[in-house]
């Protein structure tokens, strides 16, 4: 079976190297669609198997119940999503990404029960003030939560893996990675002949402020919404689904999804996320298939039955995103002082 399959540490990364590039040249060709297939087909047991590793693992956190203020976060956003808590507004939601966002900090670094409760009053007045600050609230609320997650902290991934193996294949994964990415911006061609179809267009439809925040900073715009609807739907109409920016924007995005995704699933052999009970192993494909027929049936019914889920993972991953910037932080200091690697099992994926 593939998950029995042991690989070597060169080995993953030279499947890494692989996946990269399969990733990139599907996001190439067919940039919109590559990210709804994966998004929907992939995504499901990416978020199930993520969580029931970061479960086992205790959240990488000091504390055993540290998880369910992050879980709390996450339902008060789903709640707020779908309309269902009507008085939380946009900038409340951003506020409590924020806050989980610190808050999962604390837990990373502090055990006293005082210093915490102390460290967590402290993020309330600073929530609100990230909220005023446009920049600071589109990192939280359309950033943070997707292309951070995937790519960002993906790449922080790779990096602290090359750090620790200090090898030929770790380094040239990383090397990969980068000039994948960096392909997006300077060889996107000019005419592909390229289509939007309109059944495309009405299931990325939740997902187009993303794109929209990611180019606005290489135009005439800042950070800030829109200046009126008529904008925005003339960058919708004009540009996403027509420019060759565009295109090369929704081809980097497909390709990070993509590859954050098979990374993932490709490290079986090193993070072990697949030595679970049958009973667990049985729930987690039975909801995934579920989701995928939901998806197939109505993609926009399955982007709401699985919001919790998506955003859940991401701030359950939080004390793992900030252990591997403490990670990073350590390897460096011990290239510089020739000490060996400091983390011999890193909690890096």
């Amino acid at each position: 079976m593939m998950f029995n399959l042991k690989l070597s540490a060169d080995q993953v990364n030279y499947l890494n190297i692989g996946l990269m590039i399969i990733s990139a040249i599907t996001a190439f060709i067919f940039p919109f669609e590559t990210f709804l297939v994966v998004y929907a087909v992939l995504g499901p047991l990416h978020y199930l198997t993520e969580i029931s590793w970061l479960h086992d693992r205790h959240y990488f956190t000091k504390g055993k119940y540290d998880f369910i203020l992050l879980l709390a976060a996450g339902v008060l956003i789903t709640l707020a999503s779908l309309q269902l808590i009507p008085r939380i507004t946009p900038g409340m939601a951003t506020a409590i990404t924020f806050f989980a966002f610190s808050t999962a900090l604390i837990f990373v670094l502090v055990k006293n029960i005082y210093t915490r409760l102390l460290l967590i009053f402290l993020l309330f007045p600073l929530s609100g003030l990230v909220v005023k600050s446009d920049a600071l609230s589109s990192v939280f609320s359309v950033f943070l939560p997707t292309i951070i997650h995937v790519f960002i902290f993906t790449g922080l991934f790779i990096l602290v893996g090359a750090l620790r193996g200090r090898s030929i294949s770790g380094i040239s994964s990383l090397a990969v990675f980068i000039l994948c990415t960096m392909s997006f911006f300077y060889l996107f061609p000019e005419r592909t002949g390229y289509i939007v179809s309109s059944n495309v267009k009405n299931n990325y439809h939740d997902f187009q402020m993303l794109n929209y925040y990611l180019m606005t900073p290489f135009t005439k715009h800042d950070f800030n919404q829109p200046a009126n609807i008529q904008e925005y739907f003339q960058f919708v109409n004009n540009a996403l689904y027509q420019s060759r920016s565009a295109f090369a924007v929704m081809a980097f995005i497909g390709f990070a999804y993509m590859y954050h995704y098979l990374n993932w699933f490709s490290k079986t052999s090193v993070i072990q996320w697949h030595n679970i009970s049958k009973s667990r192993l049985a729930g987690i494909i039975i909801i995934w298939l579920a989701s995928i027929g939901i998806y197939a049936y109505d993609y926009k019914l399955g982007l709401k039955w699985l919001f919790f889920l998506s955003f859940s993972h991401v701030l359950l991953e939080f004390p793992l995103n900030h252990l591997t910037f403490i990670n990073i932080g350590k390897e460096f200091n011990n290239i510089f002082t020739g000490k060996r690697p400091a983390v011999k099992k890193v909690a890096a994926r």
